[in-house]
């Protein structure tokens, strides 16, 4: 069993309680957020350096260059979550894919600082509302999350999404998502040791 982790306590106290691995995820991903976020680059060497299980990298992940990253700071794999939310065989509507290939690293939202669950979402006019009210519980209008994932209606819910979203220009199957990745980290990989090493 692997156990989702926003910060080094919950990363230790889930090793005493003897899960296998750990998923570190920095607050650059999309989705339910500590409301005291920590980036990935600081958390995953962070943690890295005071447990001695598997992690897996969430938060920020999309490529080889990206998955090489996580594992120069000490992961051994790499989770993509809005990458595959934008893939062709994702299941969600059209509407949010597209919002994702043409969103900037700068359109998303994080919620709920003052309450819990924080939340990384796409901006919208209901994003922005709720960034601009700290004071509502973004969770008490979360909405219907069937109109947004099957129906389309990027208004109707909360359409959570991290920051990669910036870097994401198109959709694509999974096999060739992972087939690029696969190439790229080795490349990417082959290329630093030779120039560093070389």
């Amino acid at each position: 069993m692997f156990h989702v982790v926003p910060n080094l306590s919950a990363a230790i106290k889930a090793v005493e309680c003897g899960v296998d691995g750990l998923v570190v995820e920095g607050g650059e991903g999309g989705g339910f957020k500590n409301p005291r976020d920590v980036a990935t680059m600081v958390l995953l060497p962070l943690v890295r350096s005071q447990v001695d299980v598997p992690i897996i990298a969430a938060g920020g992940f999309v490529d080889g260059k990206s998955m090489a990253a996580a594992f120069a700071l000490g992961a051994e794999a790499v989770q993509m979550g809005t990458r595959m939310v934008s893939a062709l065989e994702s299941p969600v509507h059209e509407n949010w894919k597209n919002a994702i290939v043409n969103a900037k690293e700068t359109d998303t939202v994080f919620l709920n600082r003052m309450h819990s669950p924080a939340l990384r979402a796409l901006r919208t006019d209901k994003t922005t509302r709720l960034e601009n009210s700290p004071e509502v519980n973004a969770m008490a209008e979360f909405g219907k999350a069937i109109d947004l994932y099957f129906g389309g209606d990027m208004e109707s819910a909360i359409a959570l999404t991290g920051q990669v979203c910036g870097r994401i220009d198109s959709v694509r199957s999974v096999r060739d998502i992972l087939e690029d990745v696969r190439r790229e980290f080795f490349e990417t990989l082959e290329a630093m040791s030779n120039r560093y090493l070389g």
